[in-house]
């Protein structure tokens, strides 16, 4: 603001539009005196940041040129300083912020994965349910045969496509600079992720096998206790939840992967198969803790796929009204 005009003025003026806001500046600003911005704008974050660093730039410099510092020393003073941050169980090298990435694509991979492929079990139960394919099938093959060559199926056709999947991913990285310089961008090509060990690739393709079978198994049951496309949007919700939970913890475990509720988290077989390959990947979860993660899992995706059969097995040959949960607890006790 000038120092021949007022506050009051200015603020007449953003008022009829002349201008979009001033800064106030007071007389001790450079020895640490607040500044004030007023205008219409004064909430937008991407203004803030650009105010604030053309502000401290320019106090920068003149509380240097005050000490009567030339310009080569006052840009070695505001040098930016480089930290690469690296994990102490990695090599050296290691970028911490690329094992980070590697991580977090693959934690919400394994979520989008496993959801999408559960969900695509489910709706295949429900077409064949309300097309009445259903009443053949069974009449020759058990329906928990019928379910799980189903799982095995889509979970076939899923491993397949995720191959493909990662063989164009890591032809695109080995020639990204060559693949970026068909769309015109170049220079690109410095950002280095880590490689994976055979353990750590061996590990999350056991989280994704068992993740599916665990999950697909609910949404197999899902659509044996619907009649209809419309009715497994309720239905699902449970399931989806569960999964929502574990992406919704994946920035918990980035931040502390070596915390104790991390590591109960990762021990929960519902959410496990995100996030203990991630927990792993980072440091936070030794081959043990791997280990007693997996025989959970195992042990409880057996449970569950028993639990969704018999559900399976009397769900898919009722038309009509949904099951209570009580007619659900009695399926179960068959």
């Amino acid at each position: 603001m000038p120092p021949e005009t007022s506050e009051t003025v200015e603020l007449a003026r953003v008022r009829d539009d002349e201008i979009n806001g001033f800064l106030v500046i007071p007389a001790d600003a450079l020895d640490g005196g607040v500044m004030v911005y007023r205008g219409d704008n004064a909430s937008g974050q991407v203004f803030g940041a650009v105010l604030d660093g053309i502000v401290k730039h320019v106090v920068q410099q003149t509380r240097a040129h005050r000490l009567s510092l030339t310009q080569k020393q006052i840009d070695g003073m505001l040098a930016p300083v480089t930290i690469d941050k690296q994990h102490s169980t990695g090599e050296a090298g290691s970028s911490g912020t690329g094992t980070f990435l590697i991580a977090y694509i693959l934690a919400f991979i394994l979520y989008m994965v496993i959801t999408l492929y559960g969900v695509a079990v489910m709706r295949s139960v429900v077409t064949e349910k309300t097309s009445r394919v259903m009443e053949f099938l069974v009449a020759v093959v058990k329906p928990s045969s019928l379910m799980g060559g189903k799982i095995l199926g889509v979970g076939g056709a899923a491993l397949i496509q995720i191959v493909v999947w990662l063989g164009i991913g890591a032809l695109c990285l080995a020639y990204r600079e060559q693949v970026l310089g068909v769309f015109g961008i170049h220079g690109a090509g410095g950002a280095e992720l880590p490689p994976l060990a055979f353990t750590e690739l061996a590990i999350i393709l056991s989280y994704f096998i068992l993740g599916y079978f665990f999950y697909s198994a609910m949404y197999a049951a899902v659509g044996a206790m619907v009649s209809s496309e419309q009715d497994t949007q309720q239905v699902q919700m449970p399931v989806t939840m569960l999964l929502v939970i574990g992406v919704m913890c994946i920035n918990l475990v980035s931040n502390a992967p070596r915390g104790s509720t991390t590591a109960i988290m990762t021990m929960v077989p519902l959410w496990s198969p995100m996030l203990m390959p991630m927990r792993f990947v980072l440091g936070g979860a030794s081959l043990a803790d791997v280990g007693i993660s997996l025989l959970i899992l195992l042990v409880s995706t057996v449970l569950v796929a028993r639990a969704a059969a018999k559900i399976y097995r009397v769900g898919v040959l009722l038309y009509g009204k949904r099951p209570s949960v009580r007619e659900l607890i009695r399926w179960l006790r068959y």
